[in-house]
Protein backbone atom coordinates (compact mmCIF):
# COMPACT_ATOMS: atom_id res chain seq x y z
CA UNK A 1 0.00 0.00 0.00
CA UNK A 2 1.51 3.85 -0.60
CA UNK A 3 0.94 7.13 1.20
CA UNK A 4 2.16 10.40 1.24
CA UNK A 5 4.00 9.63 4.87
CA UNK A 6 4.77 7.23 6.64
CA UNK A 7 5.94 8.06 10.26
CA UNK A 8 8.00 5.55 12.02
CA UNK A 9 7.37 6.08 15.64
CA UNK A 10 4.26 7.00 17.26
CA UNK A 11 4.95 8.69 20.38
CA UNK A 12 4.98 12.79 20.83
CA UNK A 13 6.94 13.29 18.18
CA UNK A 14 4.97 10.71 16.10
CA UNK A 15 1.62 11.61 16.53
CA UNK A 16 1.70 15.16 16.31
CA UNK A 17 3.55 15.04 13.10
CA UNK A 18 0.78 12.82 11.98
CA UNK A 19 -2.25 14.77 13.24
CA UNK A 20 -1.10 18.11 11.53
CA UNK A 21 0.30 16.22 8.23
CA UNK A 22 -3.38 14.35 7.58
CA UNK A 23 -5.24 17.98 8.85
CA UNK A 24 -3.07 19.05 5.61
CA UNK A 25 -4.48 16.69 3.32
CA UNK A 26 -1.68 14.22 3.51
CA UNK A 27 -2.38 10.57 3.52
CA UNK A 28 -0.78 9.05 6.76
CA UNK A 29 0.62 6.04 8.23
CA UNK A 30 2.09 5.96 11.80
CA UNK A 31 4.08 2.41 13.09
CA UNK A 32 4.79 2.15 16.45
CA UNK A 33 7.02 -0.97 17.47
CA UNK A 34 5.72 -0.88 21.06
CA UNK A 35 2.32 1.14 20.92
CA UNK A 36 1.92 4.68 22.06
CA UNK A 37 2.92 5.22 25.80
CA UNK A 38 4.33 1.90 26.58
CA UNK A 39 6.67 1.83 29.15
CA UNK A 40 9.27 1.03 26.42
CA UNK A 41 9.01 4.01 24.78
CA UNK A 42 10.12 7.78 25.92
CA UNK A 43 6.40 8.75 25.80
CA UNK A 44 4.82 6.86 28.70
CA UNK A 45 4.02 8.41 32.02
CA UNK A 46 1.62 10.19 33.57
CA UNK A 47 2.83 13.58 33.57
CA UNK A 48 5.88 16.37 31.96
CA UNK A 49 6.65 19.67 33.00
CA UNK A 50 5.84 22.38 31.20
CA UNK A 51 7.49 25.98 30.93
CA UNK A 52 8.27 29.01 28.91
CA UNK A 53 11.66 29.91 30.32
CA UNK A 54 14.53 29.04 28.17
CA UNK A 55 17.92 30.26 27.43
CA UNK A 56 17.37 30.28 23.61
CA UNK A 57 14.52 32.25 21.94
CA UNK A 58 13.80 29.39 19.82
CA UNK A 59 12.59 27.09 22.58
CA UNK A 60 10.78 30.18 24.31
CA UNK A 61 8.40 30.65 21.19
CA UNK A 62 7.94 27.18 20.57
CA UNK A 63 6.63 26.61 24.59
CA UNK A 64 4.05 29.50 23.93
CA UNK A 65 3.24 27.98 20.46
CA UNK A 66 3.00 24.63 22.51
CA UNK A 67 0.48 26.29 25.47
CA UNK A 68 -1.82 27.19 23.00
CA UNK A 69 -1.83 24.11 20.77
CA UNK A 70 -2.20 21.85 23.53
CA UNK A 71 -5.28 24.18 24.65
CA UNK A 72 -6.81 23.55 21.21
CA UNK A 73 -6.56 20.11 21.62
CA UNK A 74 -8.21 20.18 25.06
CA UNK A 75 -11.12 21.90 23.10
CA UNK A 76 -11.12 19.54 20.22
CA UNK A 77 -11.43 16.13 22.67
CA UNK A 78 -13.10 17.66 25.37
CA UNK A 79 -9.81 15.91 27.52
CA UNK A 80 -8.15 18.27 30.46
CA UNK A 81 -4.23 18.21 29.50
CA UNK A 82 -2.51 20.84 30.55
CA UNK A 83 -2.36 21.80 34.64
CA UNK A 84 -0.49 25.16 35.06
CA UNK A 85 0.51 25.95 38.54
CA UNK A 86 3.54 28.23 37.81
CA UNK A 87 7.39 27.09 37.86
CA UNK A 88 9.63 28.42 40.53
CA UNK A 89 13.45 28.18 38.88
CA UNK A 90 16.49 28.78 41.14
CA UNK A 91 20.45 28.15 40.29
CA UNK A 92 23.12 30.59 39.87
CA UNK A 93 22.70 33.78 38.44
CA UNK A 94 23.75 33.87 34.98
CA UNK A 95 21.33 31.09 34.51
CA UNK A 96 18.50 33.00 35.63
CA UNK A 97 19.85 36.04 33.88
CA UNK A 98 19.52 34.61 30.38
CA UNK A 99 16.05 33.14 31.52
CA UNK A 100 14.51 36.38 32.09
CA UNK A 101 15.91 38.13 29.08
CA UNK A 102 14.79 35.75 26.72
CA UNK A 103 11.63 35.45 28.17
CA UNK A 104 11.02 39.18 28.28
CA UNK A 105 12.39 39.86 24.95
CA UNK A 106 9.93 37.20 23.42
CA UNK A 107 7.02 39.09 24.98
CA UNK A 108 5.85 37.01 27.80
CA UNK A 109 6.46 37.31 31.80
CA UNK A 110 8.67 36.17 33.96
CA UNK A 111 9.38 37.48 37.25
CA UNK A 112 12.19 37.49 40.31
CA UNK A 113 10.76 36.99 43.35
CA UNK A 114 11.97 37.66 46.56
CA UNK A 115 12.08 34.98 49.43
CA UNK A 116 9.02 36.14 50.96
CA UNK A 117 7.99 36.31 48.20
CA UNK A 118 8.52 32.37 47.60
CA UNK A 119 7.29 31.59 50.51
CA UNK A 120 3.49 32.59 49.28
CA UNK A 121 4.12 30.99 46.03
CA UNK A 122 5.13 27.85 47.51
CA UNK A 123 5.85 27.51 51.51
CA UNK A 124 7.70 24.14 51.21
CA UNK A 125 10.60 25.12 49.33
CA UNK A 126 13.82 26.19 51.54
CA UNK A 127 16.18 28.82 49.99
CA UNK A 128 19.95 29.38 50.79
CA UNK A 129 20.83 33.26 51.91
CA UNK A 130 22.76 33.64 48.71
CA UNK A 131 20.06 32.24 46.14
CA UNK A 132 17.20 33.99 43.97
CA UNK A 133 14.05 32.45 42.37
CA UNK A 134 12.41 33.43 39.55
CA UNK A 135 8.50 32.65 38.70
CA UNK A 136 6.83 32.32 35.42
CA UNK A 137 3.03 31.73 35.65
CA UNK A 138 2.82 29.76 32.31
CA UNK A 139 4.05 26.51 33.36
CA UNK A 140 3.24 23.32 35.15
CA UNK A 141 2.12 20.13 34.30
CA UNK A 142 1.43 18.15 30.98
CA UNK A 143 -0.78 15.53 31.63
CA UNK A 144 0.95 13.07 29.52
CA UNK A 145 -0.93 10.04 29.60
CA UNK A 146 -4.06 12.09 29.03
CA UNK A 147 -2.05 13.83 26.36
CA UNK A 148 -1.10 10.98 24.21
CA UNK A 149 -4.71 9.80 24.47
CA UNK A 150 -6.55 13.10 23.21
CA UNK A 151 -3.23 13.42 19.98
CA UNK A 152 -4.72 9.21 19.50
CA UNK A 153 -8.57 10.45 19.16
CA UNK A 154 -7.14 13.21 17.01
CA UNK A 155 -5.18 11.61 14.75
CA UNK A 156 -8.13 8.87 14.11
CA UNK A 157 -9.92 12.17 13.44
CA UNK A 158 -8.07 13.33 11.07
CA UNK A 159 -7.78 10.39 9.15
CA UNK A 160 -4.84 8.65 10.21
CA UNK A 161 -4.23 5.17 9.70
CA UNK A 162 -2.41 4.05 12.82
CA UNK A 163 -0.47 0.30 13.31
CA UNK A 164 0.44 -0.95 16.95
CA UNK A 165 2.32 -3.02 17.92
CA UNK A 166 4.09 -3.41 14.43
CA UNK A 167 8.42 -3.19 14.37
CA UNK A 168 10.06 -1.42 11.42
CA UNK A 169 12.59 -3.35 10.59
CA UNK A 170 14.27 -1.59 7.69
CA UNK A 171 14.01 1.53 5.39
CA UNK A 172 14.60 1.66 2.08
CA UNK A 173 15.54 4.39 -0.23
CA UNK A 174 14.06 4.85 -3.41
CA UNK A 175 11.95 6.39 -6.29
CA UNK A 176 9.46 5.73 -3.41
CA UNK A 177 10.70 4.91 -0.13
CA UNK A 178 10.08 1.07 1.13
CA UNK A 179 9.05 0.58 4.90
CA UNK A 180 9.72 -2.59 6.08
CA UNK A 181 8.07 -3.71 8.90
CA UNK A 182 7.79 -7.65 10.82
CA UNK A 183 4.07 -8.01 8.62
CA UNK A 184 4.41 -6.39 5.37
CA UNK A 185 6.11 -3.69 2.67
CA UNK A 186 4.20 -0.41 2.30
CA UNK A 187 5.73 2.74 0.48
CA UNK A 188 5.54 6.24 1.01
CA UNK A 189 6.73 9.54 -0.74
CA UNK A 190 7.96 10.46 2.44
CA UNK A 191 9.11 8.89 5.93
CA UNK A 192 9.50 10.93 9.20
CA UNK A 193 11.69 8.58 11.59
CA UNK A 194 10.62 9.78 14.76
CA UNK A 195 11.42 6.58 16.51
CA UNK A 196 13.27 8.08 19.58
CA UNK A 197 16.10 5.64 21.07
CA UNK A 198 15.57 3.42 17.93
CA UNK A 199 16.72 6.36 15.80
CA UNK A 200 20.03 6.06 15.44
CA UNK A 201 20.11 2.58 13.79
CA UNK A 202 17.14 2.69 12.10
CA UNK A 203 19.47 5.89 10.14
CA UNK A 204 22.71 4.31 10.07
CA UNK A 205 21.48 1.15 8.06
CA UNK A 206 20.47 3.83 5.27
CA UNK A 207 23.91 5.31 6.00
CA UNK A 208 22.73 8.18 7.92
CA UNK A 209 25.14 8.25 11.19
CA UNK A 210 24.39 10.41 14.18
CA UNK A 211 25.96 11.00 17.53
CA UNK A 212 22.94 10.22 19.25
CA UNK A 213 22.87 8.27 22.95
CA UNK A 214 20.10 6.53 24.12
CA UNK A 215 19.65 6.78 28.10
CA UNK A 216 17.54 5.36 30.64
CA UNK A 217 15.59 8.21 33.17
CA UNK A 218 14.11 7.97 36.36
CA UNK A 219 11.24 9.82 37.66
CA UNK A 220 9.76 9.40 41.57
CA UNK A 221 6.13 10.35 42.27
CA UNK A 222 5.74 11.32 45.62
CA UNK A 223 1.90 10.71 47.34
CA UNK A 224 1.63 14.21 48.35
CA UNK A 225 -1.67 15.64 48.00
CA UNK A 226 -1.34 18.85 49.11
CA UNK A 227 1.45 19.99 47.15
CA UNK A 228 -1.26 19.15 43.59
CA UNK A 229 -1.77 23.18 43.00
CA UNK A 230 1.85 24.00 44.20
CA UNK A 231 4.27 25.49 41.21
CA UNK A 232 6.65 23.28 39.38
CA UNK A 233 10.35 23.55 40.22
CA UNK A 234 13.85 23.82 38.45
CA UNK A 235 16.90 23.96 40.66
CA UNK A 236 19.44 24.46 37.76
CA UNK A 237 22.86 23.71 39.00
CA UNK A 238 26.62 25.39 37.31
CA UNK A 239 26.94 23.59 33.73
CA UNK A 240 27.44 20.29 33.40
CA UNK A 241 26.33 19.20 36.94
CA UNK A 242 22.67 17.35 36.76
CA UNK A 243 20.23 19.77 37.81
CA UNK A 244 16.38 18.26 39.62
CA UNK A 245 12.80 19.29 38.65
CA UNK A 246 9.61 18.54 39.44
CA UNK A 247 5.64 19.50 39.10
CA UNK A 248 2.41 18.78 40.53
CA UNK A 249 0.35 15.97 39.46
CA UNK A 250 -3.39 15.48 39.93
CA UNK A 251 -4.66 12.89 41.22
CA UNK A 252 -1.32 11.88 42.78
CA UNK A 253 0.79 14.66 44.07
CA UNK A 254 4.19 15.79 42.90
CA UNK A 255 6.90 14.40 40.51
CA UNK A 256 10.55 14.78 41.33
CA UNK A 257 13.61 13.91 39.21
CA UNK A 258 17.63 14.28 38.25
CA UNK A 259 17.87 16.49 34.87
CA UNK A 260 19.95 13.45 33.42
CA UNK A 261 19.60 9.63 32.62
CA UNK A 262 22.22 6.66 32.81
CA UNK A 263 23.44 4.63 30.50
CA UNK A 264 21.55 0.95 30.12
CA UNK A 265 18.94 1.48 27.40
CA UNK A 266 18.76 -1.97 24.78
CA UNK A 267 16.55 -2.01 21.86
CA UNK A 268 14.60 -5.43 23.24
CA UNK A 269 14.15 -4.43 27.17
CA UNK A 270 10.03 -3.25 27.63
CA UNK A 271 10.51 -2.15 30.88
CA UNK A 272 13.00 -1.23 33.20
CA UNK A 273 13.03 -1.43 37.34
CA UNK A 274 13.94 1.82 39.45
CA UNK A 275 17.54 2.24 40.80
CA UNK A 276 17.02 2.60 44.31
CA UNK A 277 19.81 4.31 45.19
CA UNK A 278 18.81 7.02 42.78
CA UNK A 279 15.31 7.32 44.27
CA UNK A 280 17.16 7.80 48.05
CA UNK A 281 19.40 10.31 46.32
CA UNK A 282 16.38 12.47 45.04
CA UNK A 283 14.09 11.88 48.83
CA UNK A 284 17.57 13.29 50.01
CA UNK A 285 17.38 16.29 47.91
CA UNK A 286 13.93 16.61 48.65
CA UNK A 287 14.23 16.37 52.61
CA UNK A 288 17.01 19.33 52.50
CA UNK A 289 14.71 21.46 49.84
CA UNK A 290 11.58 20.32 51.22
CA UNK A 291 12.04 19.34 54.31
CA UNK A 292 8.53 19.36 55.36
CA UNK A 293 7.29 17.31 52.99
CA UNK A 294 6.92 13.43 54.02
CA UNK A 295 8.83 11.85 51.61
CA UNK A 296 6.14 9.05 50.48
CA UNK A 297 6.69 7.51 47.86
CA UNK A 298 3.35 6.84 45.28
CA UNK A 299 5.69 4.85 42.65
CA UNK A 300 9.41 5.19 40.57
CA UNK A 301 9.60 4.42 37.28
CA UNK A 302 12.33 4.24 34.85
CA UNK A 303 11.98 5.12 30.76
CA UNK A 304 14.29 5.93 27.76
CA UNK A 305 15.23 9.46 26.22
CA UNK A 306 17.89 10.53 23.45
CA UNK A 307 20.44 12.14 23.77
CA UNK A 308 22.20 14.99 20.90
CA UNK A 309 25.64 16.55 22.25
CA UNK A 310 23.92 20.56 22.51
CA UNK A 311 20.60 19.03 24.04
CA UNK A 312 18.72 20.05 21.30
CA UNK A 313 16.61 18.33 19.08
CA UNK A 314 17.33 17.15 15.28
CA UNK A 315 14.06 18.10 12.72
CA UNK A 316 15.46 17.88 9.69
CA UNK A 317 15.41 16.33 5.97
CA UNK A 318 17.50 14.01 4.57
CA UNK A 319 16.73 13.05 1.16
CA UNK A 320 13.15 11.14 1.39
CA UNK A 321 13.68 10.93 5.11
CA UNK A 322 12.48 13.59 7.61
CA UNK A 323 14.09 13.21 10.95
CA UNK A 324 12.44 13.72 13.64
CA UNK A 325 14.49 12.72 17.28
CA UNK A 326 17.40 13.53 19.49
CA UNK A 327 14.18 14.84 22.29
CA UNK A 328 16.93 14.94 24.95
CA UNK A 329 14.66 14.59 27.78
CA UNK A 330 12.76 17.95 26.57
CA UNK A 331 10.48 17.50 23.70
CA UNK A 332 7.28 16.06 25.30
CA UNK A 333 6.05 19.44 26.71
CA UNK A 334 6.36 21.12 23.23
CA UNK A 335 3.27 18.27 21.81
CA UNK A 336 1.88 19.71 19.09
CA UNK A 337 4.11 22.58 18.29
CA UNK A 338 6.83 19.80 17.40
CA UNK A 339 3.75 18.36 14.97
CA UNK A 340 3.64 21.47 12.85
CA UNK A 341 7.78 21.84 13.28
CA UNK A 342 8.24 18.82 11.52
CA UNK A 343 5.14 18.91 8.75
CA UNK A 344 6.72 22.21 7.64
CA UNK A 345 9.39 19.99 7.03
CA UNK A 346 7.81 17.63 5.58
CA UNK A 347 6.25 20.13 3.11
CA UNK A 348 9.36 21.98 1.99
CA UNK A 349 10.63 24.33 4.87
CA UNK A 350 13.68 24.88 5.38
CA UNK A 351 14.87 23.49 9.26
CA UNK A 352 15.73 26.53 11.96
CA UNK A 353 19.36 26.46 12.52
CA UNK A 354 19.04 25.07 16.47
CA UNK A 355 17.54 21.60 14.54
CA UNK A 356 19.77 21.13 11.54
CA UNK A 357 21.45 17.98 10.45
CA UNK A 358 24.20 20.08 9.24
CA UNK A 359 24.87 22.07 12.58
CA UNK A 360 28.53 21.80 14.34
CA UNK A 361 28.07 19.55 17.13
CA UNK A 362 26.52 16.77 14.94
CA UNK A 363 30.27 16.41 13.76
CA UNK A 364 31.09 15.58 17.16
CA UNK A 365 31.14 11.86 19.34
CA UNK A 366 27.77 10.65 20.61
CA UNK A 367 27.63 12.28 24.40
CA UNK A 368 27.27 10.22 27.82
CA UNK A 369 24.11 8.96 27.95
CA UNK A 370 23.90 10.76 31.84
CA UNK A 371 24.49 13.97 30.07
CA UNK A 372 22.68 16.83 32.22
CA UNK A 373 19.29 18.57 30.28
CA UNK A 374 21.09 21.86 30.52
CA UNK A 375 18.05 23.70 28.08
Amino acid sequence: MTYDVVIVGAGIFGLSTGRELARRGHSVLAVDRFGSGHPATSSTGASRSIRIAYDHSFYVDLALEAIESWRRLEAETGRAILHLTGQVDLGPQRKLEDLVRTVRAAGAEIDEVSTAGLRRLFPEIVLSSDEGALFQRQAGTVVADIGMLALLEACDKAGVVYAAPERVVRIEPGAMVAVHTERRRVEAKQVVVAAGPWTRDLLADVGLELPLAPAIAQVTFLDAPALVNRPGIAEWRAHGETGIYGHPVPGVGYKIAFDAGAAGWHPDVEEWQPDLTEEQAILEWLAQRMPLVKPKVSRTQRHPWTMTPDIDFIVDRWGQLVVAGGCSGHAFKFGPALGRLVADIVDGSAAHEITRLDRPSLKQAAPSPSTPITR
